[in-house]
């Protein structure tokens, strides 16, 4: 048996229905494997970082490791701005990419590189195998590695001549059994903590985006009257965003975290790891005496931005449920008043945070464009329970959880890094993991020029998601950048490079050429009608806003 056979033969065995890839001459060996192997579907994609978005968003949606195939040292680079995102949302993906025949490498030909060591920043494992017999050993590691907590992509070179080598067959897979739960006495401590509390705060991240955890974490706030927060530009969804207890995002820097949790003297950081902001911020310090709890996977994250009195590493489900079955007992007759008059107070500041919301959500007269709270107001308006949005409108994600209500963990997912490039080919990615769900990709005018060509791939797979440009025609947070770097408004004559017009990109236009539906939509009625349309390919709706 060759190894590109017992390659193939192990992804069928683990039930790999799609390689995410774009094919090039190191590729020759793998790609003939294709046509012996009719239920292992090949996902074109028409540049590297559009394959590597599509095994993102399928991964975090399905769950398992997603397989990709990128084309020597010019495809992994294309690649690795979605293999960063990755590897900061710590989805698991198996990358692979074809190498030159080893015979030919200490001749240094065209697109040869240490295509290991060009991947190993922003991946878990990242090797080069050495012979045939290498491959379906290391297969197998690279799937149990991607998989293992805290998850992530890992990297495997490829050289075409030991793919062609002979092999004993397949190597067995390797079934990781997940799962940690800390001692009863830390689970009793954090639970004595929240009773206790004058004014508990949760701050809810990716890290706890399951329905067990989800369910936690309601429990918790409403049986200690906590506020609850979002980490800023969530990767997932995990708090419900109508509950009359959720009061948004929690802000990256220290004056926003500061105004945000004020005399809090109980934090929990429930999965939740975005607390650094772009630009300098002093570190976070919160006041002297506020109890820290951060539960994570990942022991790295835990007290890295924000310093942890106690930290658990441990599976978030896990634990929150631990937790919310131990409190109700530590509260007597007296803490569970208190606990009452808190929920009644959050609740009041959630009420005058949905008036400001609203106003500033109003409808355009006739002869303007919507701001881009009107048009979520709107997307909103049209969510249901089935309905997942895949976001990359950077300037307009801040407000999204205001208009948009997410009534599940599968309702929303976010870009963890903020590399451009990955939400228009990781929405395809979720519609394809989830085909019964109804998948809407939010995305900038200026970020789906990143990877533009993944409309292709969407019409030639009929892929029926929604795109929505949100659409300033501008680099809209470059400019709020530039005016928290000068410390106030900067007049438009040295906003220079921010502004995508001048000629302005015809979207809908583009959208076609590459056999996708679209259309400009300029007013509510117009945006309403659109996203009440339904199609069984995609759609594009260009949504300009002021």
């Amino acid at each position: 048996m060759l190894a590109k056979t017992a390659l193939f033969e192990m992804l069928r065995e683990a039930r790999v229905r799609h390689v995410f890839g774009n094919p090039g001459t190191t590729e020759l060996s793998f790609m003939d494997m294709f046509a012996d192997y009719p239920d292992i579907t090949y996902v074109l994609g028409l540049q590297d970082a559009i394959p590597v978005g599509m095994a993102y968003g399928y991964a975090i949606a399905s769950g398992e490791p997603a397989f990709v195939n990128l084309h020597i040292t010019p495809g992994l680079a294309n690649g690795l701005a979605n293999m960063f995102n990755a590897y900061r949302a710590k989805v698991p993906l198996v990358v692979t990419a074809g190498q030159v025949d080893r015979r030919m490498i200490l001749q240094e030909p065209s697109l040869w590189s240490d295509l290991a060591r060009v991947a190993s920043p922003f991946t878990k494992w990242s090797y080069e195998v050495r012979a045939g017999s290498d491959v379906p050993i290391a297969l197998a590691r690279a799937f149990k590695m991607a998989a293992a907590p805290p998850p992530g992509p890992v990297f495997l070179s490829l050289p075409m001549d030991c793919l062609d080598e002979d092999v004993t067959g397949p190597a067995p897979w390797t079934t990781l059994a997940g799962g940690s739960r800390p001692d009863a006495a830390v689970l009793d401590r954090i639970a004595a903590a929240l009773a206790r509390a004058r004014r508990p705060v949760l701050i809810v991240g990716a890290g706890a985006a399951t329905p067990a955890a989800r369910t936690a974490l309601v429990r918790i706030a409403e049986t200690v009257g906590a506020g609850v927060y979002s980490e800023r530009l969530p990767v997932r969804s995990v708090f419900p965003t109508t509950h009359p207890q959720y009061l948004g995002m929690v802000g990256l820097s220290l004056s926003q975290l500061q105004n945000e949790l004020g005399d809090a003297d109980v934090v929990v950081l429930a999965g939740a790891r975005k607390f650094a902001s772009l630009l300098y911020s002093p570190p976070v310090s919160l006041a002297a005496g506020t109890t820290v709890v951060h539960v994570d996977t990942d022991p790295w994250e835990i007290g890295k931005n924000v310093p942890a009195t106690l930290g658990v590493v441990g599976d978030a489900a896990a634990v929150l449920s631990e937790v919310a079955d131990r409190l109700p007992g530590r509260l007597d007759a007296a803490g569970r008043r208190a606990a009452e008059t808190r929920a009644a107070e959050v609740r009041r500041e959630r009420a005058r945070r949905e008036e400001t919301w609203k106003q500033a959500a109003e409808l355009p007269a006739p002869s303007e464009r919507m701001t881009v709270a009107a048009a979520y107001r709107i997307l909103g308006e049209a969510m249901d329970e089935q309905v997942t949005i895949v976001d990359e409108a950077i300037t307009a994600a801040r407000l999204i959880d205001r208009y948009v209500p997410f009534h599940s963990e599968r309702s929303y997912f976010g870009v963890a890094a903020g590399s451009l490039g990955l939400g228009l080919p990781a929405a395809l990615g979720v519609q394809m993991a989830w085909p019964d769900r109804r998948v809407i990709c939010t995305i900038g005018d200026g970020s789906i020029m990143y990877t533009i060509q993944a409309l292709w791939t969407a019409a030639r797979y009929r892929i029926p998601a929604t795109i929505v440009v949100v659409d300033n025609r501008g680099y809209q947070v470059l400019k709020n950048g530039m005016a928290e770097y000068k410390g106030g408004p900067v007049p438009a004559s040295r906003l220079i490079g921010m502004d995508i017009e001048e000629p302005a990109v015809d979207l809908p236009a583009v959208a076609r050429g590459f056999g996708v539906q679209a259309r400009h939509v300029t007013d509510p009625a117009g945006l309403r009608e659109a996203l009440a349309e339904r199609a069984e390919g995609p759609r594009l709706i260009d949504v300009l806003v002021r």
